[in-house]
């Protein structure tokens, strides 16, 4: 089926347009991993600045020093960024992305009037989050609200479930693909430094941690008991 482009499509054409940029920087981070990058700042936008109403990206700690988010800050990026589990996991962080979204449909209605509301959303992650609020059901639930939507993911990690979304809503909906502006908006984390943050990583994770609480309670435990 032939993509329809938003711009083109009589449909989606108001006076005005208020863009809301949101971005899974795990997901852009993990498929980014099958191409190489080189040293240049964050820019996941070519969009007229004036239009952007939000700019949001979510991700996950440690290190919160990371330059990746300092990336982030640079393009006036609001950064909200969650802690991991002891087993190293991400702790309902699509949640708090899909929470941020409803919350930005609900106060921005698109069918009211000559605004015209567009997600931006940058992610390809389809999947059904335990069965609690997924990707899809946001993007359907900005649908079905008047936005329009522009999807943004590498071509290896974008889920099927929004290519049906768009075949269902071709002049409400775009799908792109990062691979060709791979050298603008990634860059490789020199070696030394990348080094020291996995070795800070190690000392602070949540595991070592509770390693060493374990380690200091079982200490006084028996100073206790042998007094």
């Amino acid at each position: 089926m032939k993509r329809t482009s938003i711009r083109n499509s009589p449909k989606v054409l108001r006076s005005a347009c208020e863009i809301h940029i949101v971005v899974d920087n795990s997901n852009l981070f993990i498929g980014s991993q099958n191409g190489q990058g080189i040293n240049r700042q964050q820019d996941t936008s070519n969009k007229n600045s004036k239009d952007i109403k939000t700019r949001l990206v979510g991700g996950s700690t440690p290190p919160r020093t990371s330059r990746i988010w300092n990336e982030w800050e640079k393009c006036n990026y609001t950064c909200l960024l969650g802690d991991r589990s002891i087993l190293n996991k991400e702790v309902f962080l699509d949640d708090m992305l899909h929470s941020q979204i409803q919350n930005l449909i609900l106060r921005n209605n698109s069918h009211q009037g000559s605004v015209q509301q567009r997600l931006v959303l940058i992610t390809g992650d389809g999947n059904a989050n335990d069965n609690r609020t997924s990707f899809p059901d946001i993007v359907n639930i900005a649908l079905d609200y008047g936005w329009t939507v522009e999807l943004w993911s590498w071509g290896t990690s974008m889920n099927k479930k929004f290519s049906d979304i768009q075949r269902r809503n071709p002049s409400k909906m775009q799908i792109n693909y990062l691979d060709q502006y791979r050298s603008k908006i990634t860059f490789k984390q020199k070696q030394q430094q990348q080094k020291v943050n996995n070795q800070l990583n190690s000392w602070f994770s949540p595991v070592s941690i509770f390693v060493l609480c374990l380690g200091i309670f079982l200490c006084f435990f028996l100073i206790y008991w042998w007094n």
